[in-house]
């Protein structure tokens, strides 16, 4: 046996000249080679694959008014509005995220070339690079020629005979990106109030683009075109006739200045983060009758800290605003106080000017909510509030008691809710401090 062993390995040991030896030592050294270059390159593809993890995150980052007008952005088949993080003004998508850029009713561009779609979906790349249609697209090559807004009836109610309107854009496909929500009252042809959701970057927003004419859809009003009325000489007519006045006296309504009722937007343009949204607010049903010694004074200061609160507190708002009641002027010869109303025939009294505005702002994580009231009537010499008066707790709330202006006010929600009862129910624990 030990013989047999050792025959075994002097054979093999034979096999193995020195020559062939060389030749297995220096394939070995090629193969321990050839391993630690490719090792080498992976490691540094893997280095340089964490190093861009860690500059880029291979997300998409762009701002979102570099091209203007450009196709609203929302999740693929989505319809909710996407807004940059609080203390930011860019957009981040991971990358591999799924994109529908829109372009309701007229069709997205891509480096001046017309695509003859309203709606083009891309996934991100990285930086600014969109896969779309297999072509790598940069996101300034994307424009929208213009955003066709639509208004349309729900089919829902609201405050028992209210309809519910909403504002937005409609696309080919059949979605609907509401901008605006109106609970509109067809008796006065008046909304009763309007609602959004207030991103905290609101202050970000585009500034800036060109203002949009009122328009109103159809089928809504029964008056014809509402915004006739606002005309200064028809509605020192209808307002003198009113209060036995001539129908050419400018006691009330005046031929220039603010002494007029200028078309009051219950949510303002400057709510809207983007213009498509803020062009979505020039509807009629959006708009009341509201002094323009008010529209441009504490009203938009009103408007103004709401929003400044948002971005200094970094709270997401759910905002309705609305109108209540009906402003009185004295009639010329009884003394007696005449509601006023843009709208009157022998039957009907439609387009009351509100007694005051009001706008309720609702944090829905913490349940805080807060009303801020703002008079209607330049020509009031005193008032009494609806509401106990808490505005000293609110150290961002800086609107100024000028009656002229429009006194302003604040209260809590329930005591608020006491008077005016068509704001929607939400629970409420604590004040918008």
């Amino acid at each position: 046996m030990m013989k047999k062993i050792f025959y075994t390995e002097n054979k093999f040991r034979a096999a193995l000249s020195p020559r062939k030896m060389t030749k297995i030592t220096m394939v070995a050294a090629l193969a321990f080679v050839l391993v630690a270059v490719v090792t080498g390159i992976l490691v540094k593809l893997l280095l340089f694959s964490n190093d861009e993890n860690e500059s880029s995150g291979h997300e998409c980052v762009i701002n979102p008014f570099e091209v203007n007008p450009h196709p609203l952005i929302v999740l693929s088949k989505g319809v909710d509005w996407i807004y940059p993080i609080h203390g930011e003004n860019v957009l981040r998508f991971k990358q591999g995220t799924s994109l529908d850029f829109l372009c309701p009713g007229r069709q997205i561009i891509i480096n001046n070339t017309q695509t003859e779609k309203d709606i083009l979906t891309g996934q991100c790349i990285s930086d600014t690079v969109f896969l779309i249609d297999d072509m790598h697209v940069e996101w300034r090559t994307l424009i929208c020629g213009d955003f066709r807004r639509s208004i349309r009836d729900t089919g829902n109610s609201c405050v028992g005979n209210g309809k519910e309107l909403i504002t937005g854009f409609e696309t080919d496909d059949g979605r609907f990106i509401t901008a605006l929500t109106i609970c509109f009252n067809p008796q006065l042809e008046i909304a009763y109030y309007t609602f959004i959701n207030q991103t905290s970057t609101i202050n970000q927003r585009v500034l800036a683009t060109p203002r949009p004419s009122f328009i109103q859809g159809s089928g809504i009003y029964t008056i014809g075109s509402a915004t006739s009325y606002y005309v200064r000489a028809q509605q020192r007519a209808t307002i003198n006739t009113l209060v036995g006045l001539p129908e050419n006296s400018t006691k009330y309504i005046q031929d220039s200045g603010n002494y007029f009722l200028s078309r009051g937007h219950m949510t303002a343009r400057s709510d809207g983060f983007y213009a498509a949204q803020q062009n979505a607010t020039f509807y009629m049903q959006n708009i009341a009758p509201q002094w323009h010694t008010v529209n441009g004074a504490n009203w938009n200061q009103i408007e103004i800290d709401l929003r400044d609160y948002a971005e200094a507190s970094a709270s997401d708002l759910q905002v309705y605003c609305g109108v209540y009641g009906v402003t009185t002027l004295p009639h010329e010869e009884t003394g007696d106080e005449i509601e006023l109303y843009l709208f009157v025939n022998s039957t009907h009294k439609l387009l009351p000017v509100p007694e005051f505005y009001w706008k309720v702002a609702y944090n829905s994580l913490t349940k805080a909510a807060v009303a801020l009231i703002g008079m209607n009537n330049p020509y009031k010499e005193s008032f009494t509030p609806i509401c106990e008066d808490i505005s000293s707790n609110l150290s961002w709330f800086t609107c100024n008691s000028e009656l002229v202006k429009g006194y302003c006010y604040a209260c809590t929600v329930p005591s608020f809710r006491k008077i005016v009862t068509t704001l929607p129910d939400f629970p409420t624990k604590q004040l918008l401090t």
